[in-house]
């Protein structure tokens, strides 16, 4: 048995990893929005439209040690293979806001709304993402505004937004910030069109503004903004209009167009993927790993054969136009500069795992890669 250590920040409960399976505790804390949310239908709602991981009670396993505070309970449904936002394209990180936003949402129709909204909660599975956290909701308290606003604009609206009016390489600061882009830096980094852009303008710039103000004040009034459910609504269908305006810029880069540009003759490339189905076959499992896989033409191969597949590559172009292909359910596009893979970060180098902690594959592909890593890169071949 061992503690997730991804988990350790919430008081309302904390993960568990027992024999293979995924084990969420709950602490009295949360008892009483625990049992809101099953009775008023929310949790139920949005775990039937595909949003939320499934779970059922179970008793305390033996392995787990004692406590006082926890009260239930239960195993969740097992992700594959957790991702993170900065290894994500541009059309994941959008459909990973899109999702909070309409969990957030359906939980205004109950009275309750999402108490964080970080992305590290959103995970890929059957090629759509879906909600991992069962305590996000609480009980929304009259008039209050949504805590976690800032929270989504630093982890989903600044990083898109430099993106689509950038580079889609801007992605990859949220490897920097575990807690999102600060929306001051995002104010830096945008152009002044941004400003002609509604959603920028209020949920970066403006917000980006307050912050500063409040923060340089001497004195901090404690008086808060108060707002009706509607204009709860409100607040959260505007986040969305602003989400989706965004686009990947349209730029070509050295991978992007790979299969376009590269000649192979038929009798080539068909002996190429018959060794690849061959290997695969004799080697078939839980994970395979594609290293420099492109828009994953030989990724699809390997999905007949293993349950999850991992399409890498250090292209966040072609790893946009891989997902935007819609893949097999499997196959998981993920952005991975394999010189300088996403590490160990946040306390103690613990709440978010290095990429090799957390990809034990079964089978490893890479094609035409290692002389990409001498001349590219630098390493030696041997």
């Amino acid at each position: 048995m061992t503690w997730d250590t991804a988990s350790f920040r919430d008081p309302a409960g904390r993960v568990l990893h027992i024999d293979g399976r995924i084990v969420r505790t709950i602490t009295h804390a949360y008892e009483g929005e625990w049992a809101a949310i099953q009775s008023n239908g929310l949790l139920s709602k949005a775990q039937d439209q595909g949003w939320m991981v499934r779970h059922k009670e179970i008793s305390a396993p033996s392995q787990m040690p004692p406590s006082q505070q926890v009260c239930k309970v239960m195993e969740v449904e097992q992700i594959p293979f957790i991702s993170y936002p900065y290894e994500w394209c541009f059309s994941q990180l959008k459909q990973a806001a899109l999702l909070t936003l309409d969990l957030h949402l359906l939980a205004l129709q109950h009275e309750h709304v999402l108490k964080d909204a970080s992305a590290y909660n959103i995970q890929f599975f059957h090629g759509k993402p879906i909600c991992i956290d069962l305590l996000s909701f609480e009980h929304w308290k009259q008039g209050s505004p949504w805590e976690a606003y800032g929270q989504f604009c630093r982890h989903f609206l600044a990083p898109l937004a430099l993106m689509n009016y950038h580079d889609l390489r801007f992605g990859l600061l949220s490897r920097q910030w575990i807690d999102g882009i600060p929306l001051d830096l995002a104010c830096h980094a945008l152009p002044w069109r941004s400003l002609l852009s509604s959603g920028s303008l209020m949920h970066i710039h403006l917000h980006a503004r307050m912050c500063q103000k409040h923060a340089s004040s001497a004195i901090v009034s404690n008086k808060k903004t108060s707002l009706s459910l509607r204009q709860m609504e409100n607040v959260a269908l505007s986040l969305r209009a602003a989400v989706e305006k965004m686009h990947p810029p349209h730029k070509s880069t050295e991978w992007g167009d790979y299969y376009t540009d590269t000649n192979y003759s038929v009798a080539g490339m068909e002996e190429k993927q018959n060794l690849i189905k061959q290997v695969a076959s004799a080697h078939s499992g839980r994970l395979a790993l594609d290293l420099g896989a492109n828009i994953g033409k030989f990724s699809s191969l390997l999905a007949p054969y293993f349950k999850t597949v991992l399409s890498t590559d250090v292209d966040p172009l072609a790893v946009e136009k891989h997902f935007q292909s819609r893949p097999a359910e499997q196959i998981l596009p993920l952005i991975l500069d394999l010189s300088s893979p996403s590490p160990a970060l946040g306390w103690a180098s613990q709440e978010r795992l290095s990429f090799a902690q957390r990809c034990q594959a079964d089978m490893l592909l890479a094609l035409a890669l290692c002389h990409h890593l001498t001349i590219s890169a630098g390493i030696p071949l041997d």
